[in-house]
């Protein structure tokens, strides 16, 4: 019988990337490969630009490599031009885990980094474009993706965490969506234009097709390795990722994550397991540090409980004093509402009904609540997650 095995190392998971490197730190070998044709234009020849003063050159990985089971990052290249002098920007983009292993299950350590170089150098001259692996190291990263395999505790389920989620709210600067699709899978979005959280169930996704699934590049191996799983003995992975889709957000992230102002980073100094883990211990905090949140992501108790809980705690700390009344009724129905219809939709019923300012006004009792009812325990996924950020370990799954 085959059974998968689980390893644990202290490790992490740095996903997708998009690398940007300026001509001439590449070479072109093969232009017809992309389209249209990437043809670098020789600075004193009589070149007219008219039109192509901006030109997009595309490669996509071929339908035969696909087949072959065969991993190529996809390549954009950009011309423009400064003072009638051409300048040509490469975009690399690809999935580590990939490229690496041929499947985004199995996460990574730090001496990776230069196999990964080795093997990025030999694909990329595949696809026509010759460079060195200092150039790659020294890449500038303009889009990152980093996540982590959260294993959950039997009977715990990666819908279990997805439902008990949908519960949270970062606020008007973030949409949240929940997706479903086939195979009874979900994703749950926190969704920003250049930075989005993201909770999806990592095994399903892959069973799922293209169109529907979190993951639109499916690969060979991927699928071997679902199927290689004993179905009784399948883990329940929850898959965290925080994408961010454009330089400057990434950069604005790091800067206030790492507390020091970052211009730019290169991919081998971002392909650090430090700086993945507080990248999102950072995003997970900005979930469970809002006193809403806090209250959203407790278990459910009777109201009976609830109310005894408050009567309790300011009863001991306030000995009846005036409006302790209004302050037990006040948390009370706080809770009840933000822990059985979540943080968003209590907010959105609170500004819809009153001024967009009221949900404002009662951060106060919010937070205040959120305090006499801290010694409710959270959501079990909470604990799951919080562990599996604190810990960082690797969870490889291999096939035996």
């Amino acid at each position: 019988m085959n059974t998968s095995k689980q390893t644990k190392e202290q490790d992490y998971m740095l996903d997708t990337v998009d690398i940007k490197i300026i001509h001439p730190e590449f070479e072109v070998i093969n232009p017809t490969l992309f389209t249209p044709a990437f043809v670098i234009q020789n600075i004193n020849s009589n070149y007219q630009y008219g039109y192509h003063r901006f030109r997009k050159y595309k490669q996509n990985p071929t339908a035969q490599d696909k087949r072959n089971g065969i991993y190529s990052p996809r390549l954009t290249a950009y011309q423009r031009f400064k003072d009638d002098i051409p300048a040509y920007d490469l975009h690399i983009e690809f999935s580590i885990p990939k490229l690496l292993f041929g499947n985004s299950v199995q996460e990574l350590e730090d001496n990776d980094l230069k196999t990964i170089i080795s093997l990025l150098k030999t694909r990329l001259y595949r696809m026509g474009i010759g460079i060195s692996e200092k150039a790659l190291n020294e890449a500038v990263v303009v889009k990152a993706h980093f996540g982590k395999n959260i294993p959950l505790s039997y009977p715990l389920t990666a819908q279990d965490a997805i439902s008990g989620l949908y519960k949270a709210d970062l606020g008007k600067r973030k949409d949240i969506n929940i997706r479903y699709y086939g195979n009874d899978g979900q994703a749950l979005y926190f969704y920003a234009s250049s930075a989005n959280i993201i909770f999806y169930d990592k095994l399903r996704d892959i069973a799922t097709p293209k169109n529907k699934a979190m993951d639109k590049i499916k690969l060979k191996q991927e699928k071997l390795l679902l199927q290689g799983m004993n179905p009784d003995k399948q883990p329940e992975i929850l898959r965290f990722e925080v994408r961010f889709t454009r330089q400057q957000s990434l950069n604005a992230f790091l800067s206030k994550a790492l507390d020091s102002k970052i211009k730019k980073i290169t991919f081998e100094k971002i392909f650090n397991k430090e700086l993945c883990q507080k990248a999102l211990i950072t995003s997970w905090e900005d979930i469970i540090d809002r006193p809403a949140n806090q209250l959203a992501l407790k278990i459910e108790k009777s109201p009976e409980e609830v109310f005894d809980v408050i009567i309790k705690k300011i009863n001991t700390e306030q000995k009846k004093k005036a409006h302790s009344l209004n302050k037990t009724l006040a948390s009370f129905g706080l809770y009840m509402m933000i822990n059985h219809c979540g943080a968003r939709k209590t907010r959105n019923k609170i500004e819809k009904n009153w001024t967009n300012k009221s949900w404002t006004r009662l951060g106060e009792k919010v937070k205040e609540s959120a305090v006499i009812l801290e010694d409710i325990p959270v959501l079990p996924i909470m604990s799951d997650i919080q562990s599996a950020l604190e810990k960082f370990e690797k969870y490889n799954w291999r096939v035996e």
